[in-house]
């Protein structure tokens, strides 16, 4: 028997395979950086009803998704309507001091991001045209989303378009991110075809700790998200950067938004299942934020839209940073 294992101290992880032979051994600098926690959320564009009910000032960032591509490097363009909810939220959650970002993919993006990595000059136009949406809608940097490269060819082709795409951002002042997959279980062949050297070109990595497949049968349990600060604290992303995702819908026999689950019976906010759906209730995201508080470098929420806003005395959001602030949070007592 072998494991993975990590030291935070030292930076160091090893991984050792079949018979004792070492096939890979990953050692990163000691993370002597400053920790500045964040508060981030994505918000799906496809549902804009409540962004007039957020209280922007308890996030950090702000990331508006999906902006989708199209294979020739150009951006799909929002609608009018879209483009409108979309000022709006930018200038409400800015007047808050937020930093607003779009993102880049999401589930349906992989594909034509793999045809625009795989030839330099699409890759210049893409980045350009990325720069022009940033600058357009006054926006404060941009996500990739490209969830999954696959294999080692797709790694590179990820590394070079993340090398591209940071150097358009940075000299031009913008904040430039990327998210990942668990690492943890199956994720981890898509995780490891990601070179360690890719994070020196990004603010941060949104960790999507979901959907993991482990002995607790539950897609994004409080050990779910252990397991995936340690993978990638193990592929020298460094505490500042790591930023650890908590999921606002569930899994199960049904794909529900917490909102949804809260409004069937506000009891549900305090477990992490009910009615054959699994999720992340209040009790499970206080004990995420507050690891995450101790071994990351902020939480994010995925999505903001599907916090309970019918129930506001169940906001995720509300748990979160009154967590951070140290407060107890006792409505589930």
């Amino acid at each position: 028997m072998f494991t993975l294992s990590a030291c935070e101290s030292e930076g160091l992880f090893s991984a050792i395979i079949d018979d004792n032979w070492i096939e890979d051994e990953v050692v990163c600098d000691t993370d002597t950086t400053t920790v500045s926690f964040k508060k981030v959320a994505y918000w799906d564009g496809d549902d804009m009803d409540n962004m007039d009910e957020v209280d922007y000032d308890k996030l950090t960032h702000l990331i508006y998704g999906y902006i989708q591509v199209n294979a020739d490097g150009s951006l799909v363009e929002l609608s009018s309507d879209e483009e409108d909810d979309f000022e709006d939220m930018i200038a409400a959650a800015q007047g808050e001091g937020v930093e607003v970002l779009f993102s880049i993919g999401g589930d349906s993006g992989d594909t034509n991001l793999n045809t625009i990595a795989n030839s330099s000059s699409l890759r210049n136009t893409f980045t350009e045209n990325v720069l022009d949406f940033v600058e357009q809608y006054n926006l404060d940097g941009v996500d990739l989303n490209w969830q999954t490269p696959t294999d080692d060819d797709e790694g590179e082709l990820f590394e070079s378009l993340v090398e591209d795409l940071s150097d358009e951002m940075w000299d031009e002042g913008y904040i430039f991110t990327i998210s990942v997959i668990s690492g943890v279980d199956d994720d981890q062949d898509s995780g490891d075809v990601i070179d360690s050297s890719v994070f020196d070109y990004v603010d941060f990595v949104n960790v999507r700790a979901f959907d993991t497949d482990n002995s607790d049968d539950l897609h994004s349990s409080e050990q779910d998200a252990i397991d995936a600060i340690d993978y990638w604290t193990g592929r020298c992303v460094i505490q500042n950067k790591l930023v650890l995702g908590i999921p606002l819908y569930s899994a199960g026999d049904a794909v529900r938004s917490y909102d949804y689950i809260v409004d069937d019976d506000t009891a549900y906010a305090c477990v992490d299942e009910s009615e054959g759906r699994d999720y992340n209730g209040i009790p499970t995201v206080i004990a995420k934020t507050e690891y995450a508080m101790s071994y990351a470098g902020g939480v994010m929420m995925q999505s903001l839209d599907q916090d309970s806003y019918e129930n506001q005395s169940y906001l995720l959001l509300d748990v979160i940073n009154e967590t951070v602030d140290g407060y107890s949070v006792s409505i589930c007592d």
